[in-house]
C-alpha cells in the first residue's frame, strides 16, 4: 500500500506538470498530438479535438506530445539548415510562446505546492519531539570537534533562540540548523537560570547535505509507556516512573542509559522513583538482529500541536511557506556542487515513491507537505538551463528571440544530445543511490 500511495502521489505531481504544458500549448496555438496518463503500452485511447488522450500501463506520471517537437531531427535527415515551418508546430511558434510553454509545467508544480500548503495550514496537526534541552557531542568520527562543543555548550543547556528565532523544542533546532550548513549562527541559551550567548558554524554533512552542530536531545528518563508482556512490565515498572540510577550509577537522561547499554549487558537493575516511593527493579535486555535493544520502556516525548487557521489567512501563510521552501530548495541545489555524496543526497524515483508512501501511511499532513516539497523541487530542477529540461527549452527560445534568428537543426541536435548525456549521468547516480537504499 505504501508503494501504491507513493506511485499515485508521484503520478499526480507529474501529470499536473504535463497539464501545465498542455494548457499553455493549446493557448499558444501549438497542436498537442497526444496527452497520456502513465507511460508505456497504451491501454485506452480517445481522440478529441485533435488530441489523442491515452491511459498507459505504467503509473509514473505521463507526457504531453506536441507537434513538431522533433522537427530538427527531420531537418537533419533531409540535410536542411533550417526547420521548415508547419501549422501548429512547436518550433514554428514564436520564441516567447515557446518560453511560456516551457515555463508552464514548472509553474503548474509551484501552484500545486501553494495550494497544498494552503490546505495544510487550515488543519491542526501534531508531531512528537523532545524539549529544547541539549547534550553536546565532543568529536565527529574523524576526530573533529563539533560546533556546539566548540561554542561552549554543555549538557542540560536550553536553546532559547537561533539568530533571534525563538526555539521551543528539539525539532525546531534541527529544522533551523539543517538548512544553514557553514553559515554563522547566533545562539541564545539558558544555563542554571542564566542567559548566555555564543556563536557557531554548522558543519556540512556530506551524506545528506544538511547542517549539523553535534547535539542530542536531553531526554529525561521518565517512563511514558511500558510494553505489554515485556521484562520491564514483569519487573513492576509502570508508566510515570522516573529512573534515577542504573546498576547503582546515577543517570539523568537517555544518553547516560545508552552509554551503559553500549556494553550489551544481559540485565540491568533500575532505581525507580514512583511518587514518594523508591524501588529497585531488575530488567532483562533483549537485543534485536539490527543491534538495537528492547528495554520494554518508552520515554515521554513532547507533543506539539500546530493550530489551523481560517482560509483567508491560510492563503498568505501558504504563499510565504511556498516561497520559503523555494529558497531552501534552491540553496540545497547549490550544495550539490560542494562535495556531498550524490548517491546519498540525490533521490531517484524509487526512494521518492517509498518516502511518499511512508508519509501517506504515517500522517496525511506530513504526506501533503512532502508532496509540496517534491513539487517545488521539480519546479526548480526543470527550470535549470539544461537541454532536454524545460529550462533548456526556455534558454534556446530566448537565444532565438534576442538573436532574431533560428538555431540550426544540427546545433539543436548537439544541445539536446549534451542534455541527454547529463541527465543520464544524474539518473545513474540516483539509480545507484536507490539500489543502495533498497539493499539497506
Amino acid at each position: 500500500m505504501k508503494i501504491i500511495f507513493g506511485l499515485i502521489a508521484l503520478g499526480i505531481v507529474v501529470i499536473i506538470h504535463e497539464l501545465g504544458h498542455f494548457i499553455a500549448a493549446k493557448l499558444c496555438g501549438v497542436k498537442v498530438e497526444s496527452f497520456s496518463v502513465g507511460w508505456g503500452p497504451v491501454l485506452l485511447r480517445k481522440k478529441w479535438r485533435g488530441t489523442e488522450y491515452r491511459l498507459s500501463v505504467l503509473p509514473l506520471g505521463g507526457y504531453c506530445g506536441m507537434k513538431g517537437e522533433d522537427a530538427y531531427k527531420t531537418a537533419i535527415e533531409e540535410k536542411l539548415d533550417y526547420i521548415p515551418e508547419e501549422d501548429g508546430g512547436f518550433y514554428s511558434a514564436h520564441p516567447l510562446k515557446r518560453v511560456i510553454i516551457g515555463a508552464a509545467g514548472p509553474a503548474a508544480n509551484l501552484i500545486l505546492a501553494f495550494l497544498i500548503l494552503t490546505v495544510v495550514g487550515m488543519n491542526d496537526y501534531s508531531y512528537r519531539t523532545w524539549g529544547n534541552k541539549i547534550i553536546p557531542v565532543a568529536e565527529t568520527e574523524n576526530g573533529v570537534h563539533y560546533p556546539a562543543y566548540l561554542a561552549g555548550l554543555q549538557e542540560g543547556d536550553k536553546i532559547i533562540s537561533l539568530d533571534d528565532k525563538k526555539i521551543s523544542n528539539f525539532s525546531e533546532i534541527q529544522m533551523y540548523i539543517s538548512s544553514r550548513a557553514e553559515e554563522p549562527i547566533k545562539v541564545l541559551y539558558e544555563r542554571e537560570g542564566q542567559i548566555l550567548e555564543t556563536e557557531m558554524v554548522p558543519l556540512l554533512d556530506k551524506k545528506t547535505g544538511a547542517g549539523k552542530i553535534g547535539v542530542y536531545p536531553f531526554i529525561p528518563l521518565e517512563v511514558g509507556n511500558v510494553k505489554k508482556g515485556s521484562s520491564a512490565e514483569t519487573a513492576g515498572i509502570r508508566a510515570g516512573d522516573k529512573i534515577t540510577a542504573v546498576n547503582g550509577e546515577p543517570v539523568s537522561n537517555y544518553m547516560d542509559l545508552a552509554e551503559i547499554l553500549s556494553s550489551r549487558p544481559e540485565q540491568l537493575t533500575f532505581t525507580v522513583q514512583h511518587e514518594t516511593v523508591q524501588a529497585l527493579h531488575t530488567v532483562t535486555m533483549i537485543y534485536r538482529n539490527d543491534g538495537t535493544v528492547e528495554t520494554g520502556m518508552e520515554w515521554s516525548p513532547l507533543t506539539v500541536t500546530v493550530p489551523g487557521a481560517p482560509f483567508p489567512r491560510c492563503i498568505g501563510k501558504g504563499f510565504s511557506r511556498t516561497m520559503e521552501m523555494v529558497s531552501l530548495t534552491f540553496k540545497s541545489l547549490g550544495l550539490l556542487f560542494r562535495g556531498i555524496d550524490l548517491t546519498e543526497a540525490v533521490s531517484g524515483p524509487v526512494r521518492v515513491t517509498v518516502m511518499l508512501g511512508e508519509a501517506a501511511s504515517a500522517d496525511f499532513s506530513g504526506f501533503l507537505e512532502l508532496t509540496a516539497i517534491i513539487c517545488i523541487s521539480l519546479f526548480l530542477m526543470n527550470l535549470l538551463p539544461i537541454p532536454i529540461l524545460d529550462g533548456g527549452v526556455i534558454l534556446v527560445a530566448l537565444v532565438e528571440f534576442f538573436s532574431r534568428k533560428q538555431l540550426k537543426p544540427s546545433v539543436l541536435y548537439k544541445i539536446q544530445l549534451a542534455g541527454a548525456v547529463f541527465i543520464a549521468f544524474i539518473f545513474v547516480f540516483a539509480l545507484f543511490g536507490d539500489i543502495r537504499y533498497l539493499i539497506k
